[in-house]
């Protein structure tokens, strides 16, 4: 097994011939493969992004040389003038502090401007020359105390905004959203501009790209704490066997199995509602902590493992490909979604803001296994729960490598992931929000023709089974035929 991954360069380089090989050169001298670069001088004067493979120890002798003669940028990038929106109380000596700050950091005004709106405050519009990101947020911190601001242009030109801008306004607003360190709002940064550089291809405009990301961030913090209100139904199967479904705002599904003392989960949602599931949970079921539970996922996407991490005492299983992708996720590297460049990096955000934990491999048992390819539904396996048998089969790889979909003949139920999802019966507001990943990886299946005919497939499976078959997706509302 290798031990070469993946480590993304934040790269401030001088506006002078020959940087750029020098990056290469310091690069190159300790074995390091560049495998994904972005610069657009349009956009940013100096950023580039270089995403390199290496052993870790070499990685880490690239950052030190770069750091050394410094080119490597650790914190959100520099800005020269940055145009700033204050809304300020419209009062004598309303406009004094903010100045004050100024004049504490040194800072000059190119041009200030404002304008009453007949409320209690004016609306101020200023051009700041500053040099040092750092001081950038120091000021923004120490206004923002006082009054609200926000940025609205980088050197004055509305039509050409830098990604500095972007990157800065955008890094701010998820550092705020989420109380991220420095070091995890960079890689937050480093994989918009991920996202970013594969867009921009099609012809996709820096706002629109940046804004997707941000409405992203925005939905998952908006439902934390009071503000999670999940739709939970039941469904009585007979035999002592009842189905929970907890829809939640974003994120999968969970459905859970009770009979007697058992439960079993099939997905588990985002981790960033851990807090809240629990809490749910506690009250759905008496003595939750001491019952028998049981655990799987119908594929190793993030937004389905959410609890698999925090349920502890929980058996886990699934089958091998699903495994192994919990496996990568917690070696740090790679998972089989992320292997797809157009999915990488929305992935990688939703690691980050729902504050991922894959689950210990040791807890993961393999129950089933696959032929490492195939083009249709496979049956690879079977379990059973509460008097209930379950037929595991396994999907071509359409939208995740190893996605599985359980079906159960009596009574009729079958579960189908992602592959199949009833978008016609969600909200509005789940619709907006799963409408945000097929923009930002183009889709959300990595092969979108095996999608396709596993979709097919499923529904050929729904018809056989017949009428009164509960139709289970990875999101939306339950379908019964």
């Amino acid at each position: 097994m290798t031990g070469k991954i993946n480590r993304t360069f934040t790269i401030r380089v001088p506006d002078k011939p020959g940087a750029f090989m020098l990056v290469t050169r310091i690069i190159k001298k300790y074995n390091g493969n560049i495998i994904r670069v972005s610069y657009n001088k349009a956009l940013d004067l100096n950023t580039l992004f270089a995403e390199v493979r290496a052993e870790r120890k070499e990685l880490d002798s690239i950052a030190e040389e770069l750091s050394a003669i410094g080119y490597l940028e650790d914190t959100i990038t520099d800005a020269r003038v940055v145009v700033v929106g204050i809304k300020i109380r419209d009062e004598p000596g309303g406009l004094y502090p903010v100045l004050k700050i100024l004049d504490r950091y040194d800072v000059n005004i190119s041009y200030i401007s404002s304008n009453a709106d007949n409320s209690d405050y004016q609306d101020f519009k200023m051009g700041l020359l500053i040099e040092s990101p750092e001081m950038i947020r120091m000021i923004l911190e120490d206004i923002s105390e006082l009054y609200p601001i926000d940025i609205i242009d980088y050197n004055g030109k509305e039509s050409d905004l830098d990604n500095t801008v972007f990157y800065i306004r955008l890094g701010n607003r998820i550092q705020r959203l989420f109380d991220l360190g420095p070091e995890r709002t960079m890689e937050f940064i480093q994989e918009s501009n991920r996202i970013y550089q594969i867009l921009q291809d099609g012809g996709e405009d820096p706002k629109t790209v940046f804004g997707s990301v941000e409405r992203l961030a925005e939905y998952v913090a908006r439902y934390r704490g009071d503000a999670f209100i999940p739709d939970v139904s039941s469904m009585d199967l007979g035999n002592g066997t009842v189905l929970h479904l907890v829809e939640p705002p974003c994120g999968s599904n969970t459905f859970i199995f009770e009979h007697g003392r058992d439960l079993l989960f099939i997905d588990s949602g985002f981790s960033v509602y851990a807090d809240e599931m629990l809490a749910l949970l506690n009250g759905m079921f008496p003595g939750f902590q001491s019952r028998n539970k049981s655990m799987t996922v119908t594929h190793a996407d993030v937004d389905h493992c959410g609890l698999l991490s925090v349920i502890q005492d929980a058996d886990i299983f699934m089958n091998a490909k699903s495994a192994d992708g919990l496996e990568r996720q917690s070696r740090m590297v790679d998972d089989h979604r992320e292997e797809s460049m157009a999915c990488a990096g929305y992935s990688h955000l939703s690691r980050i803001v729902t504050n991922y934990v894959p689950p210990d491999p040791s807890r993961v048992r393999v129950i089933a296994d696959g032929p490492e390819e195939h083009d249709d539904l496979a049956h690879i396996g079977d379990f059973s729960f509460g008097g209930m048998d379950f037929e595991i089969y396994e999907g071509a790889g359409g939208h995740l490598y190893g996605e599985m979909v359980f079906v159960c003949r009596d009574p009729k139920i079958i579960f189908t992931g992602d592959i199949y999802v009833n978008l016609k019966g969600m909200s509005d507001e789940r619709k907006e929000f799963t409408s945000i990943a097929p923009y930002l990886m183009k889709s959300v299946d990595v092969d979108p023709a095996k999608a396709r005919k596993m979709r097919e497939s499923i529904k050929r499976m729904i018809e056989e089974m017949g009428d009164g078959t509960i139709v289970l997706g990875g999101h939306g509302p339950a379908e019964i035929r």
